[in-house]
């Protein structure tokens, strides 16, 4: 059985990507990957302007102010580039995405010098 060039060269060009694809998951990790996932998910499919249903213990048992309710709002609304709104939504917002950028970098540093990841 012959292999014909192009059949080849697209087994090649799949390898090349699934190698890069692997690099990048390892250099990411799990946790790096969910830390992505999720600003991903608050910056481009989360509405703040809307009320939904909370899993919150203190909301729903009816205490009128929790310390985490409005985090996800306030890092929403600073992607889309109100900051007013968003410190007003919860005055944490604008710290709590930059701890959630440096554990990021963090991991991909700690990945990058533990494994010497080449991608």
């Amino acid at each position: 059985m012959m292999i014909n060039n192009d059949s080849q060269i697209n087994l090649l060009t799949m390898n090349i990507l699934y190698s890069k694809i692997s690099g990048y998951i390892r250099l990411i990790g799990l946790e790096g990957f969910i830390w992505i996932t999720a600003l991903f998910y608050l910056a481009f499919f989360v509405n703040p302007f809307e009320t939904h249903f909370t899993i919150c213990p203190l909301s729903n048992a009816g205490f009128e102010h929790c310390p985490g309710c409005g985090l996800g709002n306030s890092i929403s609304l600073l992607f889309k580039g109100n900051f007013v709104e968003s410190f007003n939504a919860h005055v944490l917002g604008i710290p709590a995405l930059l701890i959630i950028f440096h554990r990021i970098y963090s991991i991909i540093k700690f990945n990058l010098t533990k494994e010497k990841i080449t991608i």
